[in-house]
C-alpha cells in the first residue's frame, strides 16, 4: 500500500495568487511598479513551493508529513487520532506532541454543516490502515 495526498486544486489555486497579489497590493501601497514586480517574482517561488511541496505519504509502516518547514516520519504503531481541521489533518502520536500535515485540510464551511470531506477520508484511511497495522502485529 502507498498512498499521497497533496494539496488540494483549489488550495493550489488560492497560494499561487499570493505572488501576483503581493505584487499588485505593494504597487497600490507604494505606487512602485519595479518594487512591485521584485515582490511578485520573489512572493511567487514561495507560494509554489506551499502550494506543491506538502504532502502526505502513507505507506505500510509508516505515515510520511511534508510539511514546508521539514518533513517527519511517523511509525503506524505510535500513530493515536487523527482529526481534520482548518490548518491541516492534527496526528496525536505516543512518542511526541501533535503533528499537523498541512497538505490537506477541512473547510470552516465543512466543518459548520458537518459535512463529510476530502479531510476527513485522509483521516479515516490513516486510521484504518493503523488499525490494519495492529491487527497484523
Amino acid at each position: 500500500m502507498h498512498q499521497v495526498w497533496q494539496v488540494s486544486t483549489r488550495a493550489r489555486m488560492v497560494t499561487l495568487a499570493f505572488g501576483p497579489l503581493a505584487g499588485l497590493i505593494s504597487w497600490l501601497r507604494w505606487a512602485d511598479l519595479l518594487g512591485a514586480c521584485v515582490v511578485m517574482l520573489l512572493a511567487a517561488p514561495l507560494a509554489a513551493f506551499f502550494a506543491f511541496y506538502p504532502a502526505v505519504i502513507l505507506t505500510d509502516n509508516e505515515l510520511i508529513v511534508r510539511n514546508p518547514g521539514g518533513q517527519v516520519r511517523v511509525p503506524l504503531a505510535e500513530i493515536v487520532n487523527v482529526e481534520p481541521g482548518f490548518w491541516g489533518l492534527a496526528i496525536t502520536t505516543t512518542r511526541s506532541g501533535p503533528l499537523l500535515a498541512l497538505a490537506v485540510a477541512k473547510s470552516t464551511l465543512a466543518t459548520r454543516k458537518d459535512r463529510n470531506a476530502r479531510a476527513d477520508e485522509v483521516a479515516a484511511s490513516i486510521m484504518s490502515a493503523v488499525r490494519g497495522r495492529a491487527e497484523a502485529n
